[in-house]
């Protein structure tokens, strides 16, 4: 029977807080397009100082996956074409691939499946707009595709004993992935997600959805569960179908169906959402990378 060694969380706080930033550009379209009104003035200096960025989303707003049948030649028109929520999700995108294109076998996780995952959650989140008459925050996509960063530094101090209390936790205790974390750990990785979120100065909305993107009940904002919380809930469930063409629709737990009614989504216009959004992966992930 392995040894049980607890993990030292000021150490672990501490490595989350010592994650190379994102690139300035990222945290100041984070910044602007959180704010209730923005202005696309203030948006189109910050792209176009950043030659990669403003590469990234000229080429994404003409790629036939963005719908574009004329020419799209500046930020200005990229931005319009695009919208603001793809915008930002891009630009924190372009700073993440090369950090969640890895292979997490402590997650049971191959070189890309975090990044598809990633992108595939950014899709749903995104294309959620199109299906309820809710106002999805913008910043959805974005707290989407941050959803698992966590996992990046959780995966460093799983060693094989606290892997196999996790997995002991999961399977005779009952416990989801995330409570079995706490229960062995004191942290799951979409706390520590939040933290990190928090440490690169991305909006409040952001780090909420991180953090409460598997328990979004627990998440107030006006009296009234997190939107955004909820969004990127359903949004990580619906990815595993998106990205598995052999998928079976999600499952409706009771956390998916709170988040359904949440987000005023009705059955027949999830599940079409479902598979519209499986067709869409493969054309609109490649924006990404």
């Amino acid at each position: 029977m392995p040894v049980y060694q607890p993990i030292d969380l000021d150490e672990l706080i501490q490595h989350a807080n010592s994650l190379e930033p994102l690139p300035a550009s990222a945290t100041q379209l984070a910044s602007i397009l959180s704010q209730d009104e923005w202005d696309l003035d203030d948006v189109i200096p910050v792209v176009s100082l950043d030659q990669g960025l403003t590469g990234k989303l000229l080429s994404v707003a003409n790629s036939v996956a963005s719908g574009a049948q004329d020419p799209v030649v500046t930020v200005e028109q990229a931005v319009v074409r695009l919208g603001a929520g793809q915008v930002l999700a891009l630009a924190i995108g372009t700073g993440l691939r090369a950090r969640t294109n890895v292979a997490l076998p402590e997650y049971g996780l191959d070189e890309g499946e975090l990044w598809d995952h990633s992108v595939a959650s950014a899709i749903v989140a995104e294309g959620l707009r199109g299906y309820t008459q809710r106002r999805i925050p913008l910043e959805a996509a974005t707290a989407a595709l941050l959803h698992d960063i966590g996992k990046l530094v959780l995966a460093r101090y799983l060693d094989t004993n606290l892997q196999h209390y996790i997995k002991l936790a999961r399977e005779s205790g009952g416990l989801s992935e995330q409570r079995a974390e706490i229960e062995i750990l004191g942290v799951n990785h979409a706390e520590l997600g939040g933290l990190i979120a928090q440490h690169w100065n991305l909006p409040s909305k952001i780090v909420e959805g991180v953090t409460y993107h598997h328990t979004p009940q627990d998440a107030y904002f006006d009296h009234q569960e997190s939107l955004i919380a909820h969004a990127v809930h359903l949004s990580n469930t619906v990815a595993h179908f998106v990205t598995d063409e052999e998928a079976p629709l999600p499952e409706n737990s009771a956390g998916l169906a709170a988040s359904k009614i949440r987000l005023g989504l009705a059955r027949k216009d999830f599940e079409r959402m479902c598979y519209d959004m499986r067709e869409r992966f493969i054309d609109v992930a490649s924006m990404y990378g």
